[in-house]
């Protein structure tokens, strides 16, 4: 009950603890949107060819599409 008496005793300490208070939380959504992993497949076809493009994709992801795609033996299937 002090600690609310305290900020709001004054215009200016209540503004210094709405500032402080979003400055906090827009840390932590940043924080929690950096350990969270956002993929974004796109994937379409061009006459015979298929165009895949994955954002944010591990080492693991590019290989099950290249495998996914057939393309296990053709070129750069190796570097995947």
């Amino acid at each position: 009950m002090e600690f609310l008496r305290f900020i709001f005793s004054s215009f200016w300490v209540w503004a210094g603890f709405l500032v402080l208070v979003a400055v906090v939380l827009s840390g932590a959504a940043e924080l929690v949107k950096a350990c969270k992993r956002n993929r974004k497949i796109t994937a379409y076809r061009i006459g015979e060819r298929y165009h895949v493009t994955v954002e944010n994709a591990t080492r693991k992801d590019a290989a099950e599409a290249v495998r996914l795609q057939g393309g296990e033996g053709k070129e750069g299937a190796e570097n995947a």
